[in-house]
Order: structure tokens, then C-alpha cells, then sequence
């Protein structure tokens, strides 16, 4: 089971991506105190964990109700971390908070902890873990990413100042690109998967 819990934290880690939404978290955080910014930091990575643990168990019976396949699943996933992606690279989105009109008080919730860290791509990516491990090596992969989740979040303003602009700018494009190319492979997974199963 060890090696479940590795693989499905290194795969949901890379989706849920908190690096990226670090940067985001500082935007959004930039006229709040220390105090409000770590409180702002626990609430989202625990409503990411709770969010992801509830999909995991409900998520296929769900689908199954409304007649929804995972391959399509997979394909809509991949669609929306390509339009995340393609923001990440034009540093739209999370470079731009206020294109976001969620309040104050719904910040840690929303965008922080959906759909930043509890988005279309993980809760695939949960699914289609569960599909291959234990469930109780993807719900601690689950805990595990959002308990780093949450220690990134409380030390963004740190890692914004070692970064520095340019320094930022470059992990972010990176990640971009890296959300990309798991955003086609989710695609291209969906679509082969589909025609594979002669549905």
C-alpha cells in the first residue's frame, strides 16, 4: 500500500499544483494580516481535502445517476486544465484576481480550494485513482497533498520574495506547461479509452 500512497500523492500533487496557486494566494491575501492569511490558508486546504475525499466516495455513483462515462469525465478535465494552462502561460488568470468576482469571504473556498486546488483535473485524477489503488492509499495521498498544500500556502509570501518577478514568472510558465501537457494527455486518455470500449 506504500507505494499506492507514493504514486497517488506524486500524481495528484502535480495536478493539484499548490505552487502554482501560491502565487494566486498572494494576490489575493495582499491587504491581510499573518494571521489572516494562515486562517485563509487552513480553511481552503481543508475544504480541498474534504472536497476531494467526498468525490472519491460518491464521485463514480454520481456519474453513474446522471449516465456520465469517466472517459467524458476525463475529456472535460482535460479541457478545463487546458483553458487553466493556456491562463498560467498568458498569466491571466492567476497573475489577474480581480477577473474573479467571488467575495472577500468566499475567498478561501472560492477560487482558493475550488477550483485552484480542488478542480475538474483532480477530482479526475481522484477517480481515476481510485479506479487503480486502494481507496485508503488515495485518501491519504488526498490528506498528504493538501496538508503540503496547506504549508506552502502559509509560506507564500516567503517563497514570492526568494522567487522574486522573474524567478516567479518562470516556475509559473513551467507549471503552465506542465498543466498542458497532463491537460492533452487527459484527452487523449479519454478519447482512446472511449474508442477502446466500444461503448
Amino acid at each position: 500500500m506504500f507505494n499506492e500512497i507514493i504514486l497517488s500523492f506524486g500524481t495528484l500533487f502535480a495536478i493539484v499544483n499548490p505552487l502554482s496557486t501560491a502565487f494566486m494566494f498572494n494576490r489575493l491575501t495582499s491587504g491581510d494580516s499573518l494571521i489572516e492569511k494562515r486562517k485563509l490558508s487552513r480553511t481552503a486546504s481543508i475544504a480541498a481535502a474534504l472536497t476531494l475525499l467526498g468525490f472519491m466516495a460518491i464521485g463514480k455513483p454520481m456519474m453513474a445517476f446522471f449516465g456520465i462515462t469517466l472517459y467524458a469525465f476525463r475529456v472535460a478535465g482535460g479541457l478545463y486544465l487546458g483553458k487553466v494552462a493556456f491562463d498560467m502561460l498568458a498569466r491571466k488568470l492567476r497573475h489577474n484576481p480581480e477577473m474573479l468576482e467571488e467575495t472577500r469571504e468566499n475567498i478561501a473556498i472560492v477560487p482558493l480550494a475550488i477550483p485552484l486546488l480542488s478542480g475538474p483535473g483532480s477530482m479526475t485524477t481522484v477517480m481515476v485513482l481510485r479506479e487503480n489503488y486502494s481507496w485508503p492509499a488515495v485518501a491519504i495521498a488526498i490528506v498528504l497533498v493538501c496538508a503540503v498544500a496547506w504549508v506552502i500556502l502559509r509560506q507564500a509570501p516567503m517563497i514570492d520574495h526568494l522567487l522574486g518577478k522573474a524567478g516567479a514568472n518562470v516556475v509559473e510558465r513551467v507549471l503552465g506547461l506542465l498543466v498542458l501537457v497532463i491537460a492533452v494527455q487527459f484527452v487523449f486518455n479519454g478519447i482512446t479509452g472511449y474508442l477502446a470500449s466500444g461503448i
